[in-house]
């Protein structure tokens, strides 16, 4: 088993320390609304999110980062892939619809970014003031020297785990039928890697307007058990 092949788990483990499994990003808002009340309507409502969320264009921006660092590294037009890396990290950060959402992903940059740091891989080009969580996980997948295919994977399946690990908390649900989601989405989450890995990032189209909601209605997206 290959050392890139192992490192990934370091990415989508709970124990990283980048805020991300503490987020409900508006779970508890469908809550408070009865709008989530057992197990199905998380796995439904997480795997809505895949098939025409905004999580699908945060994917295909981790494609289109690592494409540039590849480029960068190789010294292949440094003006103008930095400036493209810059634009699209401030572009993916603004299209959050949520100051809620532009805040966590930028926490969860900061913390992947340093913690990459730790490992020996410091960012070695310019950062806009505050920064994407897409720039900061295909940061990590190209110094790894992870699969494009495995990143878009992982990040979809760590999102959710998230999803998951929240709403365990908030609802309860139950550890066994948390588990029995995530063996349930396996199968989405490598249909829509597949799909993104193919599409340009102007056919990718998303219209979740119902979380898009409920998180601007979460005034706070840091899931109150954990700031309890």
């Amino acid at each position: 088993m290959s050392k890139s092949h192992l490192l990934k788990y370091l990415l989508i483990s709970p124990n990283l320390p980048v805020g991300g499994f503490c987020y409900s990003e508006g779970l508890e808002s469908f809550l408070n609304s009865k709008d989530l009340e057992d197990a199905n309507s998380v796995k439904e409502l997480i795997i809505s999110e895949l098939k025409i969320g905004q999580i699908r264009l945060d994917a295909k921006l981790l494609l289109d980062f690592f494409d540039i660092f590849n480029e960068l590294n190789k010294g292949k037009n440094l003006k103008s892939n930095l400036h493209k890396l810059l634009s699209l990290d401030k572009w993916i950060l603004s299209s959050k619809d949520s100051v809620e959402m532009r805040e966590q992903q930028n926490q969860m940059a900061k913390s992947l970014f340093d913690l990459n740091k730790e490992f020996g891989f410091e960012y070695l080009y310019k950062k806009n003031k505050k920064n994407s969580w897409p720039l900061a996980w295909s940061w990590a997948c190209y110094c790894f020297e992870i699969t494009k295919l495995e990143m878009v994977e992982n990040f979809f399946y760590a999102w959710s785990a998230n999803q998951i690990s929240a709403a365990v908390r908030i609802i309860p649900i139950g550890s066994t039928k948390a588990q029995l989601i995530q063996i349930g989405l396996l199968g989405i989450i490598s249909k829509v890697s597949k799909e993104i890995m193919d599409k340009e990032i102007d056919d990718i189209y998303f219209g979740n307007v119902g979380l898009a909601m409920a998180q601007q209605n979460h005034n706070d997206l840091y899931t109150k058990l954990f700031r309890n």
